[in-house]
């Protein structure tokens, strides 16, 4: 685990990170029951498990360099992020907390999650998004030595891109958060209220989202050869053909 991962786990043990980790396990809850398989599999110690402790998949898995505090309902593998120790296709939903921005290889990673993941499987990414009042604040104030702001805070559309190039096609899309992104003691107050007027102003632009995509596996489809084509057009009268339509 990096050192960024470090300083964000910490971050979510304070009170801001808190909020934020309530409402990630909020839209996780409200995902996750829509998903079946045998296998489920998290990158990474956030939440502790709380992130997928709402999912119908019975074997759940977290995966991470080190594991502070197990607990008895998931099983855990102490493993590089950049080697998973999983067998090819044999996962059926992987969920990446905010992996690819404070990971130092994200490519990497997205290649061994697709290579494990089963055809037709599902990953879900979460992540803080650049295009909202939280990346405006890390762009023009925050300290970019701390977490969440040492996070390199990948936008949704370069990530949707990474996929498709790896054959995982973007199916659901879900922004959320709109809190001020520092802690004060009454922001928990008008945190109802923010959240209220965001949803109906500004859905694409929440301080955090989550992407859902699927791994695509493309059917066999048989090409007739040319020749055949035009063969079949010179057949005898009464002579049977078969013809192929283009």
């Amino acid at each position: 685990m990096g050192r960024r991962s470090i300083q964000l786990n910490r971050w979510f043990e304070t009170k801001l990170g808190q909020h934020v980790l309530q409402a990630e396990t909020q839209m996780m809850h409200t995902l996750l029951p829509h998903h079946f398989g045998y296998h489920l599999v998290q990158l990474g110690n956030v939440g502790q498990g709380c992130l997928i402790s709402n999912s119908r998949i019975m074997h759940r898995c977290i995966v991470s360099q080190s594991i502070p505090h197990p607990q008895a309902d998931f099983s855990y593998v102490q493993a590089n992020l950049n080697d998973l120790p999983f067998a090819e296709e044999s996962i059926d939903l992987i969920v990446l907390p905010h992996i690819l921005e404070f990971e130092t290889d994200p490519h990497r990673i997205l290649h061994q999650v697709t290579r494990s993941l089963i055809p037709d499987g599902h990953i879900m990414i979460i992540g803080f998004n650049p295009f909202s009042m939280w990346g405006i604040w890390r762009k023009l104030f925050a300290q970019k030595y701390s977490a969440p702001w040492s996070g390199q805070f990948l936008s949704s559309i370069r990530i949707s891109d990474w996929l498709k190039l790896l054959g995982l096609e973007p199916v659901q899309y879900h922004s959320f958060f709109f809190s001020l992104p520092f802690h004060h003691p009454q922001s928990s107050h008008y945190l109802p209220l923010l959240t209220r007027i965001g949803e109906r102003c500004a859905g694409r632009f929440g301080a955090v989202y989550i992407i859902v995509a699927q791994k695509r596996t493309l059917p066999l489809t048989l090409i007739t050869p040319k020749w055949r084509l035009k063969e079949t057009a010179f057949a005898p009268t009464g002579v049977s053909s078969t013809h192929y339509k283009k």
